[in-house]
């Protein structure tokens, strides 16, 4: 995990060898010591390009001289120089011999390099059978003149060398000459700007070490480890390591290692214990967004679990309803998690409260109700009126309900567009009341549905009141037109028969009322009838009632007598062939000319008609 962290962190190099190298350097040439006396050594002081050369003094011979660069000497001694702006060079110490056979060695020795030996005769005559020394040990031979060469030198290879080598005449023995192999760059330290640093703070750790002003230019590649585990898999040339922020499982023991490119030199560092504290975990709140407490089902509702404090990975639990499990549970390195509903239903309906956990404390979050609201549905608007008509007087129900919506629900009842009753439905999903009807609640009615919420109306009803009286008034005057028009058409009928008798004229056979009828297809012969003068036979009936005279008329077709029956009066069982006729008359003695009849309508019908004799 750490590991993982910071493989995104950029490395910056504090190179501490830096320092080292603005220290200027004597380099010798020839690179040999010692070298016989008359011969010329070549000083040069490293670093004079870019300085001013004017600015350049040399130490030989016990004080400082102001001098060019390079310098050649040829006597033995110390040599030392500084430039403006650095610091003074180690010392080099010029040997010069008069001896016959010298070992020549190079003035400076690191671990990982090339160790060259040279075993030279004063005139450089040929050699044979050359031995090298160290330590009075005999370690190498050779069987002519050559430079001995051993690679990768370490400390081991200090000591104390000569060679022995003979020419044509004698064998001559060196004098010993110290070999110190010195360290190419000491152990590195590892430093870190805190050893308890705070969780989620950064922490830097460098792996610092020097190299010699004489292998100022080798390359070093440093690697950071925790309890045995790299942290960075690659060698990097920085040796800082840079930790953006620092968790307590990071805890652990921490050290690095340096090693050169060129050399096969790898050291390590010492190892250093870095503990991590974690803060606990405080302020926590609680959030809703949008911000408010009854959502309508289908929106959407985010809740917003955040604390102000608190170092390490939290963990987030939602509890819904005061129940110990976790409805959602989230371990992050966040300070805030959020419970997101996309669409919101009833069933996500209660009280919800939030935990945050960083194993070194728990807190709890206020708890919040969540009521989420329903919106009405279309409502049905019912009368229990049939067939939506109804009677003057009559006690009928409306009736409001919707399917679905959270109480409390206001019904609302129009008729033509205006409210007529209000009715508020604390817990049920309907509203009715009873109304008696008259005629002037005819129309159209619908309902509305509202929760605060939302609102829907109903679809339209047409209601149509009538009046049993006006329908008794309606029928009367029915009658009284058909009637009318009966008596119309029997006296017109009369006035065509008495036009016909004056005429001497005659459409039928005038038969009497009181004589008997003989039907033809019952008789097989014909059978004379003297006439009889028809005389009609009527009598007003409820003749109390002054406005109207009721005649009855007889019609002669309404069945069969039988010849046998001479009887004159029609028989009693014969109701159905009496036709009785309603007759509006006008009173003269009536001088306010008030209307007594029971049809306003008739006004105007004042003639008075006879009964007439129907066939």
């Amino acid at each position: 995990m750490f590991q993982k962290k910071l493989q995104s962190v950029p490395f910056v190099c504090i190179c501490r060898w830096t320092a080292a190298a603005k220290k200027v350097v004597v380099i010798p040439s020839p690179p040999w010591t010692p070298v016989f006396k008359g011969e010329k050594v070549t000083l040069t002081c490293n670093g004079s390009h870019l300085l001013d050369p004017k600015q350049l003094w040399w130490f030989y011979e016990k004080g400082w001289q102001k001098s060019s660069n390079p310098l050649e000497v040829t006597k033995g001694g110390e040599y030392r120089c500084e430039m403006e702006y650095s610091s003074i060079s180690d010392p080099v110490y010029l040997v010069f011999s008069n001896n016959v056979l010298i070992l020549q060695t190079p003035y400076y020795v690191f671990e990982g390099d090339k160790l060259l030996l040279r075993c030279r005769e004063r005139n450089d005559i040929k050699l044979t059978r050359i031995s090298y020394f160290k330590d009075k040990k005999v370690f190498h031979y050779v069987s002519e003149n050559s430079v001995l060469s051993i690679p990768d030198v370490n400390s081991d290879y200090s000591g104390l060398y000569y060679c022995k080598a003979k020419n044509k005449q004698h064998q001559y023995t060196s004098e010993e000459v110290k070999l110190q192999v010195q360290e190419l760059f000491p152990p590195p330290k590892l430093k870190t700007t805190t050893s308890q640093p705070t969780e989620g703070t950064p922490v830097t750790l460098s792996c610092e070490t020097q190299l010699p002003p004489q292998r100022s230019d080798t390359k070093l590649h440093f690697s950071f480890f925790r309890d045995d585990r790299v942290i960075v898999s690659d060698w990097k040339e920085s040796q800082v390591l840079q930790i953006p922020a620092i968790w307590r499982e990071d805890s652990g023991s921490y050290w690095c290692e340096a090693k050169a490119v060129t050399q096969n030199i790898q050291k390590q560092s010492n190892h250093m214990k870095i503990s991590v504290k974690r803060i606990p975990v405080s302020g926590i709140l609680l959030e809703i967004q949008p911000p408010k407490t009854q959502v309508i089902e289908g929106e959407k509702l985010v809740l917003t679990c955040s604390v102000a404090k608190g170092t390490g990975n939290i963990t987030f639990c939602w509890h819904k309803n005061a129940t110990k499990d976790c409805l959602r549970k989230k371990t992050q390195s966040s300070l805030k998690e959020e419970l997101m509903f996309s669409t919101i239903k009833k069933s996500d309906e209660g009280s919800y409260q939030c935990a945050a956990d960083n194993n070194i404390s728990t807190i709890f979050s206020r708890t919040v109700v969540i009521s989420v609201m329903i919106p009405v549905s279309h409502p049905l608007l019912t009368l229990s009126a049939v067939g939506m008509q109804a009677a003057v007087g009559e006690v009928l129900e409306f009736r409001c309900e919707v399917l679905e919506g959270s109480a409390p629900i206001f019904y609302q009842f129009y008729h033509k567009g205006l409210v007529v009753k209000t009715i508020l439905a604390l817990f049920g999903d309907v509203a009715s009341f009873n109304l008696s009807v008259t005629t002037e609640h005819s129309g159209n009615y619908y309902c509305e549905a509202n929760n605060s919420f939302s609102s829907q109306f109903s679809e339209m009803l047409e209601l149509s009141i009538s009046d049993p009286a006006e329908r008794s008034l309606l029928i009367i005057g029915g009658t009284v037109a058909s009637l009318s028009i009966s008596g119309l058409a029997a006296v017109a009928l009369l006035v065509y028969f008495k036009l016909k008798r004056k005429s001497g004229g005659s459409l039928v056979p005038e038969l009497s009322r009181d004589q008997p009828i003989t039907d033809p297809q019952e008789s097989g012969h014909s059978k004379s009838i003297p006439p009889v003068e028809q005389q009609p036979i009527y009598d007003n009936v409820t003749p109390f009632v002054e406005d109207v005279v009721y005649s009855e008329v007889w019609d002669m077709n309404q069945g069969k007598i039988n010849r046998e029956d001479t009887s004159e009066t029609p028989p009693e069982d014969k109701d159905d062939s009496v036709m009785y006729s309603e007759v509006k008359t006008y009173s003269p003695d009536d001088s306010t000319g008030k209307d007594r009849a029971m049809d306003k309508n008739h006004e105007d019908d004042i003639e008075n008609y006879e009964n007439v004799l129907t066939l």
